[in-house]
């Protein structure tokens, strides 16, 4: 144990022990750092992934300095929680990324948020009968096609009229977020609901710091500027070969995600000042 503590990489408030212990990391962390991979993915050099994926990542690499971009969606979110603010109980209706990323950063740091990431009746029923007055619902699809997640648009659409709402009062209670020129896009203007775009150069399972992830929480009560903040912090060390905690982190977990007969283990680590450890219901509690 001693000697895990005394491994230590750290930047930006993120430190990371032990990882140079995981069998295969350092081996693995030379070589890398050897090849320049630290610089090149800062660099947002799309060849890293060989030439069958070049022509794609060129077009998915805006998270790795996505923090840059997405300081210019704060203003729209402070004027959107300013007129939304009679609007308390906020639902994320959205599957898979777009939904993760923002029940994540709300559980930790205990800023309520309903997500609603399924199609159990029971669920959707539940969610409906819940505050529906004081609702506003971020209906979130990057593709702007997701079937579940057009399903939870409708049923709260109607759920609105059938509580006596126009159509123009209903809209007010949806912000959309999706991709710029997707089928939902139109349907937001069609709805009258608010309406923000997404990163198209951001995939959705690393959508955390865009609109996906920014949106829903800032409308829960985040300060999403300090996540940003602290994503800029430690931007400034990835591309280093020392006192870089993604290296080490990726150097530790790759060999153990590649060996189907070595067991996966992972280094231990710090968090940040804006992550806290808490209780998730049903489950162990979320850790760093």
């Amino acid at each position: 144990m001693i000697e895990i503590l005394d491994d230590v990489e750290a930047a930006a408030g993120l430190t990371v022990y032990g990882a140079g212990h995981v069998p295969g990391a350092a081996e693995l962390r030379a070589a890398l750092v050897e090849a320049g991979v630290p610089g090149l993915l800062v660099a947002k050099d799309p060849t890293l992934w060989g030439p069958a994926a070049e022509a794609e990542s060129k077009i998915r690499l805006g998270w790795v300095d996505t923090f840059r971009r997405s300081r210019e969606l704060l203003p729209q979110l402070a004027e959107l929680r300013s007129e939304l603010s009679d609007l308390t109980h906020v639902v994320l209706a959205g599957m898979g990324g777009s939904s993760l990323a923002p029940e994540v950063i709300a559980r930790t740091l205990g800023v309520p948020l309903t997500v609603l990431d399924t199609t159990d009746p029971h669920q959707v029923a539940a969610a409906l009968r819940d505050r529906l007055l004081e609702t506003v619902v971020v209906v979130s699809s990057k593709s702007g096609g997701t079937v579940e997640t057009d399903s939870h648009r409708r049923a709260y659409w109607q759920a609105f009229l059938d509580a006596g709402l126009s159509e123009a009062e209903a809209g007010r209670h949806f912000v959309v977020v999706t991709d710029p020129g997707s089928p939902l896009q139109a349907t937001a203007r069609g709805m009258g609901a608010a309406l923000v775009l997404a990163d198209p150069d951001v995939g959705g399972r690393y959508s955390a710091l865009t609109a996906f992830g920014l949106v829903p929480t800032a409308l829960a009560g985040v300060d999403v500027a300090e996540l940003l903040d602290q994503a800029e912090a430690l931007f400034a060390a990835l591309g280093e070969s020392k006192d870089n905690p993604g290296l080490a982190l990726g150097a530790a977990l790759g060999p153990s995600s590649s060996s189907p007969s070595r067991p996966a283990r992972t280094a231990g680590a710090s968090c940040p000042s804006w992550w806290r450890t808490r209780p998730r219901r049903g489950r162990s509690a979320t850790t760093c």
